[in-house]
């Protein structure tokens, strides 16, 4: 738990004894201590708000490489392969489609673990998203070359991987994969690149 971890908990505890407060304020027709309460929430919670931001904006976009571990807690990820194919069984894409293996493991000793949440997107030199290609997504998965779906079960120290399918036009440079693992709390922990208007991290990817 980092120290960002502890802040978003102290903030929490802050708005419900606050929010707490204004009710029994509000019960008792306390006004005045209403008002005060109501505005020293708003300050606080507007100060942590320019805090997150602020943090977001000033940090620099990580930049991992294949085969380089990523992990949330103790799930994990890394791209261990990249590769082009002009189909993909009689599936014809718009542009060309890119496989992109990844690693799915766990640093957990004694629980079993799996990420519900958790989806990758593709994002070019200007900034372009690229979700999963659906249709290339199924012949991949019809042709039992996608290995396990991203959210399956990983077991404790074990590990699986899983191909995704993207559909890019031609000639897209300097792409990168970004994983993500569920929008909250992460979007409202300070330094985190899940964080509201945080780059997110990437991996870089060079296609064999």
């Amino acid at each position: 738990m980092t120290i960002f971890d502890l802040a978003l908990t102290f903030s929490v505890l802050v708005v419900f004894l606050g929010l707490l407060g204004m009710l029994i304020a509000l019960v008792t027709r306390r006004w005045a201590v209403l008002r005060r309460l109501a505005l020293g929430l708003a300050i606080y919670v507007s100060a942590y708000g320019l805090l997150l931001v602020g943090v977001a904006l000033l940090s620099p976009q990580q930049v991992l490489s294949m085969h380089q571990i990523r992990c949330f807690d103790d799930w994990c990820v890394s791209v261990e392969q990249v590769e082009q194919q002009p189909t993909i069984g009689t599936i014809q894409p718009q542009g060309v489609f890119y496989l992109v293996t990844v690693q799915v493991s766990s640093q957990a000793r004694r629980i079993n673990q799996r990420a519900l949440d958790a989806a990758v997107h593709l994002v070019d030199d200007r900034g372009r998203r690229y979700n999963p290609s659906p249709q290339g997504q199924q012949a991949l998965e019809a042709a039992g070359q996608a290995g396990q779906p991203l959210n399956s079960m990983v077991e404790a120290g074990g590990f699986f991987t899983h191909t995704a399918v993207f559909d890019l036009p031609s000639g897209t440079a300097q792409l990168g994969l970004v994983t993500t693992h569920g929008a909250f709390p992460n979007v409202i922990i300070i330094g985190n690149d899940q964080s509201l208007l945080h780059k997110p991290t990437i991996v870089r990817l060079s296609p064999s």
